[in-house]
């Protein structure tokens, strides 16, 4: 399975579907229950894959958030995903971005002592950002731009 592959796809989809099934997951509905004009949204977890999907009002996959932890468990996105490069650090992600001209954006944000480095690469349909911390990578988020 590849993570790009799941943008814009429905919630009730089968692949989702047997995947929410295998880990036990919940899907949680978050409406706007202070009536600020946020939409609705539908997040799901999978804590032990360090996955975090987050669908839109139309029950349509819109960010995946990908923490970097020890997976000890079957892992259905494992293997070969080209589609998705893993930069180590900050310096790695800038260098690929020099070699190959893809469009990015890149900062920094100190957060309650914590200093986060973040390079965020823009594709035509989606972004993919990455954030480090410590110089080591913490997080990757895939988001879809069509939202």
């Amino acid at each position: 399975m590849k993570y790009l592959d799941l943008l814009g796809i429905d919630l009730r989809n089968e692949v989702l579907c047997d995947l929410f099934e295998t880990y036990d997951v919940s899907v949680i509905y978050e409406y706007d229950r202070t009536h600020e004009g946020f939409p609705d949204e539908y997040h799901a977890k999978i804590p032990d894959l360090g996955l975090e999907f987050i669908f839109n009002e139309s029950q349509l996959f819109k960010t995946l958030f990908i923490e970097q932890v020890d997976i000890n468990t079957f892992n259905p996105f494992d293997g070969d995903d080209n589609s998705l490069k893993k930069f180590e650090s900050k310096s790695e992600a800038l260098q690929y971005s020099s070699n190959t001209g893809k469009r990015i954006s890149k900062g920094s944000s100190d957060f309650m002592g914590e200093v986060k480095d973040w390079v965020r690469f823009e594709y035509g349909s989606y972004s993919i950002h990455y954030e480090y911390v410590d110089s080591k990578l913490r997080m990757i988020t895939i988001q879809s731009c069509d939202d």
